[in-house]
């Protein structure tokens, strides 16, 4: 979550705020709550909204890349990879 990037590895469930994050570790959980309003919140990516990243659904910016982008809710998650193929498709002529 700190990182912005998908890493696999053994993860906590801790209950802060009212809402549910994962931790791999003491120090990410620390890193939270010491600086709740800049790692706590991200930008949807299709809407731009400010959304909660322990609400949000998770995908990837690109396949087989790391990198991860939020979403506030699943209708934005499929515009946002509609929207992503069809400007990925080559028009010949």
């Amino acid at each position: 979550m700190n990182s912005n990037s998908l890493q696999f590895h053994e993860s906590s469930k801790v209950v802060y705020d009212s809402k549910t994050y994962y931790f791999c570790s003491q120090e990410c959980f620390n890193h939270l709550v010491k600086h709740f309003q800049e790692v706590a919140f991200t930008t949807d990516a299709y809407s731009g909204d400010t959304i909660y990243k322990a609400d949000a659904l998770i995908g990837l910016t690109e396949r087989g890349k790391p990198a991860i982008v939020y979403f506030e809710n699943s209708g934005n998650f499929n515009n946002y990879y509609a929207k992503k193929r069809k400007s990925n498709k080559v028009s010949y002529k």
